[in-house]
């Protein structure tokens, strides 16, 4: 009896976390939407379904995740980065320019997302992207 209660209670939280969740929509894009991305060069979103995750909501929290000093190109050393100066220009301007957007968004932005999030922003929610700048 009591196995089954605790059963009844883990199902009844498992729906309510279900349904009280963020949504999140799968799209479907056409090649005239995917090139509204600002993909690295070079990059092909692989698959015809997208899973669009819509951040916005974490504007209207004061929730902090991390520090304000992050390394937004954690995935170049800084030998690596200069490597590729050198060898293609196209990415490593690609990678300079998101750098350099994320330097300039204020303090409130930075601590509102993680690095991850704001990297699917730069890349994905050119309208999300646009209005971080505009903060303060």
């Amino acid at each position: 009896m009591k196995r089954n209660f605790t059963l009844l209670v883990l199902l009844i939280a498992l729906i309510s976390s279900l349904s009280y969740g963020q949504k999140d929509t799968k799209h479907t894009y056409s090649s005239q939407q995917i090139e509204k991305f600002n993909l690295p060069p070079g990059a092909k979103l692989m698959g015809k379904n997208y899973e669009y995750v819509d951040y916005s909501y974490k504007l209207n929290t004061t929730y902090s995740n991390e520090l304000v000093s992050k390394n937004y190109l954690f995935k170049f050393t800084v030998e690596e980065f200069n490597i590729l100066k050198n060898k293609n220009k196209e990415a490593y301007l690609y990678y300079q320019n998101a750098n350099n957007y994320f330097i300039r968004l204020s303090d409130k932005v930075k601590k509102a997302f993680t690095v991850n999030e704001l990297w699917y922003i730069y890349m994905y929610d050119q309208k999300l992207k646009k209005h971080l700048t505009l903060i303060k």
